[in-house]
């Protein structure tokens, strides 16, 4: 029986089987494809947020600076590219303006170093080659980026190299309870752990049912993305978004770490 097994093996099963295996090496980590980083992981923008947009006061808020303020090191630690490039989410108007204000302070009360509210001639001084439109920006310079896939393989490398076990093609179709700890069945394979860690991404909802909680649901919003050639890479340095609305936060713009 393992102490833990974490379903996933995205880049936040990743990393919390690299953290559990700092204090046992008896880890196991299910993924149902034939490879790590098959999710969301392979494909996202990989922005390390600065922490302005969350809810003050909330979980979320806490934990996005903080681990804003702990990517650079661990990044190191594991060898995987690291940008500090910032990031400006951009206005057009006055009502862009009155928004852009009110993420500064909620990113203060949040505890973002250095977030603030600039303007066009400020704004051109650090990305000459913005839109004309632009009049108003949110400046948040502890902003960054990652390369995804490869910080989820390097956690997933690192975690075995400290001793846990990577079972790939393992689709979990089923969790019983035992008297210490699950079972977690997939197919005609069964693995045994005294605790599961649910890290399975858009099908995170379907893995909590199977043991009883069925209190959320996903509901996933695909993106697209346009991937520029290289000769374009030095066209901007930050993360570029446009102010958001009630309908999202529309098209961003960012560099990559290559």
């Amino acid at each position: 029986m393992f102490d833990f097994a974490v379903i996933g093996a995205g880049v936040v099963g990743g990393m919390v089987a690299r953290e559990l295996t700092k204090y046992t090496s008896n880890v196991c980590i299910l993924e149902k494809g034939s490879d790590v980083a098959l999710g969301a992981t392979r494909a996202n923008s990989a922005i390390v947020h600065a922490g302005y947009d969350a809810k003050p006061g909330s979980l979320k808020a806490r934990l996005n600076v903080r681990g804003s303020k702990m990517m650079a090191e661990v990044c190191r630690q594991l060898g995987v590219k690291y940008k500090n490039n910032g990031s400006l989410v951009v206005g057009f108007n006055e009502e862009d303006e009155k928004t852009l204000l009110e993420l500064c302070e909620r990113g203060k009360n949040n505890g973002v170093d250095g977030v603030k509210v600039i303007y066009r001639e400020e704004i051109l001084a650090i990305e000459p080659n913005i839109g004309d439109n632009v009049t108003v920006a949110l400046h948040a310079p502890t902003g960054a980026i990652v390369c995804p896939y490869e910080l989820c393989m390097a956690s997933v490398g690192n975690a075995m190299d400290n001793g846990a076990t990577l079972k790939l093609n393992f689709l979990v179709e089923r969790i019983e309870s035992l008297d210490e700890g699950y079972a977690i069945y997939s197919g005609s394979e069964s693995v045994s752990a005294r605790c599961v860690i649910n890290c399975a991404g858009l099908y995170s909802d379907d893995i909590s049912a199977m043991v009883g909680d069925d209190s959320f649901k996903i509901n996933p919003r695909r993106g697209e993305y346009m991937l520029l050639d290289r000769e374009v890479g030095g066209h901007i340095t930050h993360t570029v978004f446009r102010c958001p609305s009630k309908m999202g936060k529309g098209v961003l713009v960012s560099p990559t770490v290559d």
